[in-house]
């Protein structure tokens, strides 16, 4: 049976074992005979030490297949015989096996046909053994490109970073790998980037917990988080979780510790944390402050984080100011800051709003914040496409067929970096369609404007089925439809 993903983001079926944790050596004695930095030098000599005593020891299981990877090893007839003990994460980039594991992940989610013909067609040209062997040789990474980006409909930019093309895939791979490996390592409060949970696992907890109709909620945004981390505070924290993979954290390190960027032509040396829009990002995001969200955990508060956003709750307000204060430090302590214009206090009769959910009592629906969002996106897109179909002299059905395709794929299908569509972050949380019906009307509107170029009464000659036929899917029905395949689907299980 095929493992895929339902309208409300749940998996069911069986796709094997999603264990990726190989046993492999490529190289380690050819690696050792390049220059890279002292420290990956020093590494890679833990790394062949730790493997002379495991060999000694010997392994139950041995695997021809191994062979193959190790044949640059000056053990390769022992692998042959043995296989060869876990040394490091980095030696699975080069398993095609892995790769295959990696891509029936993506395959699973919504993700375009497009990214995922790309991603085959990368696996199949073993387009990322260049890049693993450069890694091997301890040969420095190409620069990121860095990029300042402004959000829709705001004055505010923000500093992403890029690596190149074959590069960020291999990162990517990587990025899954360290986030299986060490998952067991974060607490049960944190909800980012992780397998098997997500903003929803964090809504529904919080949402179920005894008592919290009657509590107050703080809330909290970490002000530029990914590019604020110091690398010098992470490096301990990373050291720490990685003494079982000295190359890997060798690795990580002269990424993390590389001071120049490429911006457009030049190269610049700045401060640049773990870098917002690079793979690795997110598990270092989640890693730096796992100390905060263990410290609420052992105390049983009610508490989530989110990457940058975090939650508590208490049973009055001087509680919940205590609390915030303790954030406050321990942020000033790791040289972070809080978004004074996103820090927020709310008493149990105003409900509480956390990662784009509004939850008052047992009703959790859109935020009305997400809901604007969503408007203000769709009324900028029916301006640009009344000018395209003015400018270009076309139809009314295809300006309306444009905005339908654009808003199906931002609401309903997935793009290649995310896990989750934005129909899968909210259907699996919310118990009410009210949002989604606001939303449905606002885009219904927007369509019969771009089909009949009337902002009057004589925009509804254009009919419900006229936009159906077009391709509009409702949210509300894409809502319900999914609700009742996963209730199928749970009898049948």
């Amino acid at each position: 049976m095929r493992l895929r993903r339902t309208r409300h983001g749940r998996f069911h079926g069986f796709a094997g074992s999603l264990s990726v944790y190989g046993l492999v050596l490529p190289g380690i004695i050819r690696a050792l005979t390049f220059s890279p930095p002292v420290f990956i030098k020093t590494a890679l000599r833990q790394s062949a030490k730790q493997y002379q005593k495991t060999d000694q020891a010997g392994l139950a299981e041995p695997d021809p297949s191994f062979a193959a990877v190790c044949r640059d090893c000056a053990c390769a007839a022992r692998c042959s015989d043995w296989g060869c003990s876990v040394l490091s994460m980095l030696d699975q980039l080069m398993q095609p096996a892995c790769w295959e594991r990696f891509c029936a992940y993506k395959s699973a989610l919504a993700v375009p046909d497009d990214f995922v013909r790309r991603l085959r067609q990368f696996i199949d040209a073993r387009a990322y053994q260049p890049v693993c062997d450069a890694i091997a040789r301890g040969d420095r990474f190409p620069l990121p490109q860095r990029a300042v980006i402004s959000k829709q409909g705001s004055t505010k930019k923000r500093t992403v970073y890029t690596y190149p093309a074959a590069e960020n895939t291999v990162l990517k791979l990587l990025t899954y790998l360290l986030l299986r490996k060490y998952d067991a390592q974060l607490s049960g409060n944190l909800y980012s980037f992780r397998p098997g949970r997500s903003a929803k696992d964090a809504v529904l907890r919080l949402s179920r917990t005894a008592g919290i109709q009657q509590m107050y909620a703080y809330k909290a945004d970490i002000s530029n988080y990914f590019n604020s981390v110091q690398i010098p505070l992470l490096l301990p924290k990373l050291s720490a979780v990685m003494q079982d993979d000295p190359r890997l954290f060798a690795f990580l390190r002269s990424l993390l510790e590389e001071p120049q960027v490429r911006d457009g032509s030049r190269i610049l040396c700045e401060e640049k944390g773990i870098m917002a829009g690079t793979p690795l990002s997110s598990f270092y995001a989640n890693l730096f402050l796992s100390e905060l969200d263990r410290h609420f955990e052992a105390a049983k508060i009610p508490y989530a984080r989110y990457s940058d956003d975090i939650i508590l709750f208490a049973p009055s307000r001087a509680e919940t100011e205590q609390h915030a204060a303790y954030i406050r430090s321990f942020l000033a302590s790791h040289s972070l800051k809080l978004n004074p214009a996103k820090e927020q206090f709310t008493a149990p009769e105003e409900g509480w709003c956390f990662l784009g959910f509004q939850c008052i009592g047992r009703r959790v629906d859109i935020a009305p914040v997400s809901v604007n969002k969503v408007k203000q996106k769709m009324r900028r897109k029916t301006r640009a496409l009344l000018r395209w179909k003015k400018r270009n002299g076309m139809r009314g059905e295809q300006a309306a067929a444009a905005f339908i395709r654009i808003f199906n794929r931002k609401l309903l299908e997935n793009s290649e970096d995310s896990d989750l569509t934005w129909s899968c972050w909210f259907f699996a949380a919310i118990n009410t369609t009210d949002s989604l019906h606001e939303i449905d009307c606002y885009a219904q509107d927007c369509i019969r404007v771009l089909l009949t170029g009337k902002r009057t009464k004589a925009r509804f000659n254009a009919r419900y089925e006229d936009l159906k036929r077009l391709g509009y899917r409702s949210l509300v029905h894409e809502y319900y439809a999914g609700k009742a395949e996963t209730e199928e689907i749970e009898k049948q299980h």
